[in-house]
């Protein structure tokens, strides 16, 4: 808890197969999470993570860009909406808010998917490639926002090939290759 793990790697090394199996969403999946002396069935694990994947086009149901937000927040009340209004100005889609998340383009629909998982309140955050389609200013403001989750506690693991994201925000590197995963402290 509280780091942010970039996960490199080649492509095709394994990484999203990773943290499809950290999620729960593996079926063919035989390891073991084990999170503060606690082990985690799949099933247990849908609850505790949430993922972002490469392709948000497969995450966005609502009609709204508001409602997609909170689509998976644990609460509907004031509160709840006033923190959705803060992270959407935060990742810049508040002026969008009222638009259907599809006509968007591919780095605000990101920055959407990334402000609902947030809202999600899950221990574990995953993001597959969250800076495809970003522009600098946005990846800026995006690293940032990794690092108020790591500070409030979360553990997040970044799927990426982005130098400047890891700089700004990681902790820890996690490469894999050949099927095989070494750590590095950042």
């Amino acid at each position: 808890a509280g780091n942010v793990t970039a996960v490199i790697g080649h492509n095709g090394a394994g990484k999203t197969t990773l943290s499809r199996c950290l999620c729960g969403l593996e079926k063919r999946c035989k390891g073991i999470l084990e999170k503060e002396g606690t082990s985690y069935s799949s099933k247990q694990r849908l609850k505790l993570c949430y993922m972002v994947m490469q392709d948000v086009n497969h995450q966005l149901f609502c009609e709204s860009v508001e409602d997609e937000v909170l689509l998976g927040a644990s609460d509907t009340g004031k509160e709840i909406k006033e923190r959705a209004k803060e992270i959407m100005q935060k990742l810049g889609i508040w002026e969008f808010r009222d638009k259907h998340p599809m006509s968007l383009s591919g780095g605000q629909k990101q920055r959407v998917a990334i402000a609902s998982s947030v809202l999600a309140e899950k221990e574990i955050l995953i993001f597959d490639e969250p800076t495809s389609g970003l522009d600098y200013y946005h990846m800026v403001s995006t690293a940032q926002l990794f690092k108020e989750l790591r500070d409030m506690g979360k553990s997040i693991f970044i799927i990426t090939h982005d130098r400047e994201l890891i700089e700004r925000c990681c902790n820890y590197e996690f490469y894999v290759a050949d099927r095989q995963a070494t750590l590095y402290g950042l």
